[in-house]
């Protein structure tokens, strides 16, 4: 099956909001899409499924779309103080965003080989939604299996990240583990805490999913108690070493021979070098910026209402 796109005017990197943006994958966010078949089973997020785009077999991710109710309620609930609009819930909290957030820092970061590689968005046009929903019930009377919109959303497109497809069905292998806490380390001194590190989240040693992460410059590192922000930290190691205990045991390893750094289980426990290993709040976010002032003026006076914008 093939859809196309409209031309339109070009498209901007997304979120418009100061910190890192992912770029669309065509001039105009839109390609000939070639479906071939579903990867897992469809998500809270959205749906991954392997496509040809210009010859090219990738992974396409089509996101779901979030109520702010949710976003702030949920996806924020932790926060100390409100955002002053609802858009900016989702610009940080979204699924879409937050993706978009995490790879456009690893691009301009050059550390794509962090994670599995994103080549940018894609927007659907609504025939492209009639042809996959066709694809997926046989009928067009029904697209919440695609897309879940309130009123506020019914105009707007269903938003996609092209990424690499991964081969083979494995999360990791034993000798993988070391490289997996040195990526994960790498991204936290890049500002980025995934959120969701799991076994699920990973293939063939990679992350595949920053659909809950956090990138800085984010509100969730700026207004979260200092008990939730130990907690969000702890649990990046802590989710790996789970997910090294659950596949290992699963996969019948021979535990003595299997290496586990000495660094992740002392991080695991908060006994590691700052505790949790690198905090991801004190990367320069600002020296990527083409107006630092602006940028922190934003973050500092516009993002949070009460509290005196963001306590001052």
């Amino acid at each position: 099956m093939s859809l196309s796109g409209p031309s339109e005017s070009p498209p901007k990197p997304l979120p418009q909001i100061p910190g890192p943006k992912l770029a669309p994958f065509t001039c105009t966010a839109h390609a000939v899409i070639q479906l071939v078949n579903e990867l897992g089973n469809p998500g809270q997020d959205g749906r991954v499924w392997e496509v040809k785009i210009r010859g090219k077999t990738y992974a396409l991710k089509m996101f779901m779309f979030c109520e702010t109710d949710y976003l702030r309620d949920d996806l924020a609930g932790h926060l100390v103080w409100d955002l002053s609009s609802p858009g900016f819930y989702a610009d940080y909290f979204d699924p879409f965003n937050c993706e978009c957030r995490a790879y456009g820092r690893l691009k301009e970061e050059n550390q794509e080989h962090l994670a599995v590689r994103s080549h940018g968005y894609l927007l659907l046009t609504h025939a492209q939604e009639l042809e996959i929903t066709r694809f997926i019930t046989g009928t067009e009377d029904d697209r919440d299996d695609l897309r879940e919109r309130t009123e506020k959303d019914c105009n707007l497109p269903v938003r996609a990240i092209v990424k690499d497809l991964v081969k083979g069905g494995h999360p990791f292998a034993a000798e993988q583990i070391s490289q997996m806490w040195a990526d994960l380390k790498a991204l936290h001194e890049l500002g980025i805490m995934v959120r969701d590190t799991n076994v699920f989240n990973y293939l063939n040693g990679k992350i595949i999913d920053f659909s809950r992460s956090w990138s800085t410059p984010h509100p969730g590192y700026a207004a979260i108690d200092r008990y939730d922000l130990r907690e969000e930290r702890s649990g990046e190691p802590h989710g790996l070493s789970k997910a090294v205990i659950e596949w290992g045991i699963g996969s019948h390893w021979v535990w003595d021979q299997v290496v586990i750094p000495d660094e992740l289980v002392k991080c695991a426990s908060g006994r590691g070098p700052n505790k949790y290993g690198p905090d991801p709040r004190v990367y320069n976010w600002l020296k990527l910026e083409k107006d630092p002032l602006v940028a922190s003026e934003f973050m500092e006076k516009h993002v949070f209402a009460g509290y005196g914008n963001n306590g001052n």
